[in-house]
């Protein structure tokens, strides 16, 4: 199978942005020719590049920049956004050419190819009193690179279990509890899966399949830093995975060139569970039709294991008032947006403070009791270098060996071949 001619372009883009940072890095970054502010700590006229969905998606993340003006009649933060797809390879470009705005929106699972672009925050957060411990500490650790603070987080969360009550009622399942293991799951599924249904719906996304794998061995995508995809347990954990669809046959075969598949296997109703994140748990629920309810990832050998990601704002080092934009951003995640943004049910909020918001706005029993037991059992997904072209090739590979195309350790070793150490 071939990646589609505009996902090869995607992939080459954001490929060669990438090393095109490194290239810079490699000459100390800042240039000092770019930037795309004026002023001071306390007067600036700042822009903040940021993926967003349309028009509507825009207006409201613009009232999140406007906090900063709010609280600073000096600063002013103007939107620049660009659909998901091509932010990541224009944002690149951007930074390596030292003319990148000076507010940058990242994604933990992207931080480590862009790291290197961006401003360490650590200093700038003694200086004006922003504290950690106000934020969750997966997605604080996981906003970090080399021990430096990349970005400070608006949302986070740990990836967890949707399903659908409904349907769980009328196969007679119990719903799933806090602790409930690889064998119980897989049992269940098993059961729902009838009448042209699904217990499962999944594909080789990047934060699927780890925190997948994880759960079932304990194995991790990285070791020392270094892709680490031909570890005997990692290829272990993957081909368990894929079990799921090409022996199990629990979960449907994945189509290729339909992102949205996963969603509407679930929202539709064709599928009893998908794994995913609790920053989609209100707009899911909107859209279906159906009882839904969440559980944590099932316990392998060693107990549910997941990964926490979410994103951030950053500052480019290109910025000319680094101060101005990190007192802007302290702004944009300060309880009052994200409070905001939880109860509209656009983000589940990384300052704690914001979660009573978030709970009450999702209205669905045990949503507390199953956030709070998989973040405490959940780690920051750290990805190296490389992972937008390793996130490419899972989805490209990853398909065929979930479809029994191809064996997974082959997949796995084509990934790690293609794609190289990413140290």
């Amino acid at each position: 199978m071939k990646a589609s001619p505009a996902r090869t372009r995607r992939w080459v883009t954001a490929a060669l942005s990438v090393l095109a940072l490194t290239a810079v890095a490699a000459c100390g970054g800042n240039n000092g020719s770019g930037g795309s502010s004026s002023g001071s700590a306390d007067k600036a006229d700042l822009t903040w590049s940021f993926w967003v969905a349309g028009s509507e998606d825009q207006a409201a993340w613009q009232k999140v920049a406007d906090q900063a003006h709010t609280d600073h009649a000096g600063i002013t933060v103007k939107l620049q956004g660009a659909p998901w797809d091509s932010y990541w390879s224009k944002i690149g470009t951007t930074l390596a050419g030292g003319k990148a705005p000076c507010i940058i929106g990242m994604q933990s699972l992207r931080m480590a190819s862009y790291a290197s672009a961006m401003l360490p925050l650590d200093d700038l957060m003694k200086k004006y009193g922003l504290k950690a411990e106000d934020f969750d500490k997966p997605i604080m650790d996981g906003l970090k690179a080399d021990g430096k603070q990349i970005a400070i987080p608006y949302d986070s969360g740990p990836m967890v279990i949707f399903y659908n009550k409904d349907m769980f009622k009328a196969a007679g399942v119990a719903d799933p509890k806090p602790g409930w293991t690889m064998d119980e799951f897989k049992a269940a599924a098993k059961k729902l899966t009838a009448a042209g249904k699904t217990g499962l719906v999944t594909t080789p996304g990047d934060l699927g399949t780890m925190s997948w794998v994880r759960t079932m061995t304990g194995a991790e995508p990285l070791s020392d830093g270094k892709l680490n995809f031909t570890d005997s347990k990692f290829e272990q954990g993957f081909s368990q995975y894929a079990d799921f669809v090409r022996t199990d046959k629990i979960a449907p075969q994945v189509p290729g060139g339909n992102p949205d598949f996963e969603t509407q296997q679930f929202t539709g109703g064709k599928a009893a569970m998908q794994l995913n994140g609790p920053w989609s748990l209100i707009d899911t629920k909107g859209k279906v039709k159906f009882d839904l309810g969440i559980a944590p990832i099932p316990a392998g050998p060693d107990g549910s294991k997941t990964y926490t990601a979410g994103s951030g704002f950053g500052i480019s080092r290109s910025c000319k008032t680094p101060d101005a934009a990190f007192q802007a951003i302290m702004s944009m995640t300060s309880e009052k947006p994200l409070t905001v943004l939880a109860e509209a049910g656009r983000a589940y909020p990384a300052r704690t403070v914001a979660h009573p918001a978030w709970f009450t706005a999702a209205g669905i029993d045990g949503a507390k009791e199953t956030i709070d037991y998989a973040s405490e059992h959940s780690i920051p997904l750290v990805t190296s270098k490389n992972w937008v072209q390793v996130a490419d090739l899972l989805n490209r590979f990853g398909t065929q060996a979930l479809n029994g195309e191809i064996p997974p350790d082959q997949a796995l070793k084509t990934i790690q071949d293609q794609a190289g150490a990413g140290s």
